[in-house]
């Protein structure tokens, strides 16, 4: 299967049921083959979390044995709308000019856990539908790697597993990205630059959970301010 990022959330955290919650990139370039592993799986849902933008650049055509939704995890009225910020990077471009240019996605970490409609959609359905789940992003590790962080917290995984899950993204960052990188002509200095601003760190997971409670007393709290379900029946539903 054509993707490099990909796996059960009952792999991550045991006491998840499995085959219900799929994190992943994008399932770009799918043959018929592909999309029959995911529904051999269980998988009938399929959320994506980009913007129209990145999908319009990067589109795919959904078998149509799933249910598909575009639900734009990114947040438009603060500025955060496009988390494809390599393609600005040009030949010019200084080390301190992608640090600046890539600062969106650090800011979004710490905006896109609040008012997130894309996030109260995927939990709405996750509260109404029997059958396995996948979201993505682009390459799953910063939108996907939030919400999936969100999720393991209701469900009450520990955090050095939460931390663990999004720090393994970098693999697929690794024997993915990195190859394609080190073999385009830009500097070394920007290569270096550009793999460590397109990898996950635990810093920027951690300015989530910062921003979180720098507005909420508990995760609990959150929880049932940002999000219009009951918590108890969800976690019941997937930890039974």
């Amino acid at each position: 299967m054509k993707l490099s990022n990909f796996r059960d959330l009952h792999d991550v955290f045991a006491p998840i049921q499995k085959g219900k919650l799929f994190r992943s990139d994008a399932p770009l370039h799918f043959e018929q083959n592909d999309w029959d592993e995911l529904y051999e799986l269980g998988i009938r849902f399929i959320i994506d979390f980009r913007s129209e933008l990145e999908i319009k650049e990067d589109g795919y055509q959904c078998d149509s044995r799933f249910v598909h939704y575009n639900w734009c995890a990114l947040m438009p009225e603060t500025g955060i709308n496009d988390f494809y910020f390599p393609r600005l990077v040009t030949k010019q471009s200084t080390k301190e000019e992608i640090f600046s240019l890539s600062s969106f996605i650090r800011k979004g970490y710490q905006v896109i856990p609040f008012s997130n409609t894309a996030f109260q959609n995927c939990f709405q359905l996750m509260q109404e539908c029997q059958d396995g789940i996948l979201f993505h992003c682009g390459s799953g590790k910063d939108r996907t790697g939030i919400f999936t962080a969100l999720v393991l917290s209701l469900f009450g995984c520990e955090r050095d597993i939460i931390f663990k899950d999004y720090l393994f993204s970098n693999e697929s960052v690794k024997t993915h990205l990195m190859p394609i990188l080190y073999q385009s002509d830009y500097s070394q200095e920007i290569k270096d630059t550009l793999a460590y601003v397109c990898s996950v760190h635990e810093e920027l997971l951690q300015s989530s959970f910062d921003a979180i409670f720098a507005r909420y007393a508990s995760m609990d709290d959150y929880f049932n301010t940002e999000y219009s379900f009951d918590c108890e029946k969800l976690i019941r539903k997937y930890i039974p």
